[in-house]
């Protein structure tokens, strides 16, 4: 789930360096935006198949590499 997460937003944000820093504030970074969201949520839905709005989860579940993983375990079991 990580490794998927975290290709996710390497590939969304461009930015590699946040596989180090699983627990960095990627919007407060500069590295995802509200375009960023929206790109971050077809790609769950690519490769999860679990369809999200922007309205299922908040800024902060987004916030970090951990929270994401975090908000896809809850979701999905």
């Amino acid at each position: 789930m990580e490794e998927k997460v975290l290709n996710i937003l390497i590939e969304v944000s461009g930015n590699d360096d946040i596989r180090d820093e699983k627990d960095e504030d990627l919007f407060e970074a500069g590295l995802l935006d509200s375009l960023g969201i929206i790109e971050v949520l077809l790609k769950i839905e690519e490769v999860f198949g679990l369809r999200l709005q922007p309205t299922d989860l908040e800024k902060k579940d987004m916030a970090t590499v951990n929270n994401l993983v975090e908000f896809l375990n809850n979701k999905l079991n």
